[in-house]
């Protein structure tokens, strides 16, 4: 009598115990593994990064950085161009959706999730900071530049999940950049 009332708590017990194995095993938490490049299949069923969406938004960025002035602005005790405030913006929006993954997640800061954001956004911020300013003459090759970065960094990355987390960071950067006209946004170092 005593066993058939037990049953029912084993049971649920057992399968608390194998959600919380499987939980673990998430490949976003664990520490990176060496990838191997991603086979024919895998590239045909895995999310496309830059999605068309990406694409898009850079190749309207790049317009919108070309309607900016390059006049002087100056504000705290720094002077910036235009087309440099908006650039700081993408790096500030960019890393704040790159926290935002990380405290919401709760990576590690071993986990592989972390260390392939933190990877895009420092191309990125090393991009943005070499690359100010936009001309006509350069304009298909800055926003080439851009998609190369986000191509780069997901290669040999199977995990669709973070691939689409890696094309939001870039969309939500570039659009609540074109979005914001805050000069106050403190540069990025």
């Amino acid at each position: 009598m005593k066993l058939i009332k037990l049953l029912p708590i084993m049971a649920i017990a057992s399968v608390c115990v194998a959600g919380q194995v499987h939980a673990a095993q998430d490949p976003l938490m664990m520490p990176e593994q060496p990838a191997a490049p991603l086979t024919a299949e895998q590239q045909d069923i895995s999310l496309a990064v830059p999605s068309e969406e990406v694409k898009a938004v850079v190749s309207e960025f790049a317009a919108f950085q070309l309607g900016m002035s390059n006049a002087l602005i100056q504000d705290d005790n720094r002077v910036m161009s235009g087309q440099q405030r908006y650039t700081n913006n993408v790096l500030y929006y960019m890393n704040v959706r790159r926290s935002w993954y990380i405290t919401s997640h709760r990576y590690k800061k071993d986990s592989y999730a972390r260390i392939a954001l933190d990877r895009l956004y420092l191309d990125y911020k090393e991009f943005f900071t070499n690359h100010t300013t936009v001309s006509d003459m350069n304009k298909a090759e800055y926003e080439n530049q851009i998609l190369a970065i986000l191509e780069k960094n997901t290669a040999n990355m199977s995990n669709d999940e973070l691939r689409f987390y890696m094309n939001e960071m870039v969309i939500y950067s570039l659009k609540e950049a074109m979005r914001d006209g805050n000069n106050r946004v403190r540069r990025i170092r």
